[in-house]
């Protein structure tokens, strides 16, 4: 994802963070990488964030618990310029039909091919509910973007109201 930021947008100032320390060697080994991206290996609930202009959250969420979550989005809340966003995309629960699909590509990624890994405390998917209260509460504005058909997968966007 960074380095397709990168590439839309060459002026982006860009870091990348995983607790994977094989993703960030890869990432960090890209050709295209330059002195506008940068990729840490870092637990992000313990990350010090700095100020930006937007935070993009790809499926990260659903591997942290509950309250992990929360102080992860209000984290990231108080970390964002006027006029910035805050973009998450995982998996929602509240769509339970749905969001069967969503467990079972999990499942491929996780324990079949090993390609995420997971902690003791395994998978806690987030509700969209929760962000929803969260953004509220924090005087935000919450915006879904639903394009999927098979999964729970949505699009939070969320700025300041």
């Amino acid at each position: 994802m960074p380095y397709i930021l990168h590439f839309v947008s060459a002026e982006r100032i860009i870091t990348g963070i995983d607790y994977d320390e094989q993703k960030i060697a890869t990432a960090n080994h890209c050709f295209s990488k330059d002195a506008t991206i940068h990729f840490i290996c870092a637990d992000i609930t313990q990350y010090a964030f700095d100020k930006y202009d937007a935070i993009v959250m790809m499926d990260i969420l659903h591997y942290l618990q509950p309250e992990q979550q929360k102080i992860v989005i209000e984290k990231s809340i108080r970390s964002i310029n006027p006029g910035g966003l805050i973009i998450i995309r995982d998996g929602n629960k509240d769509l339970e039909k749905r969001h069967r699909g969503t467990k079972l590509t999990e499942v491929f990624s996780t324990g079949i091919t090993g390609f995420n890994k997971t902690t003791g405390d395994g998978l806690s998917f987030l509700s969209g509910t929760m962000i929803k209260k969260i953004a509220a509460a924090n005087n935000m504005e919450c915006h879904e973007i639903d394009e999927t058909r098979y999964t729970s997968n949505i699009i939070f966007v969320l700025k300041h109201a």
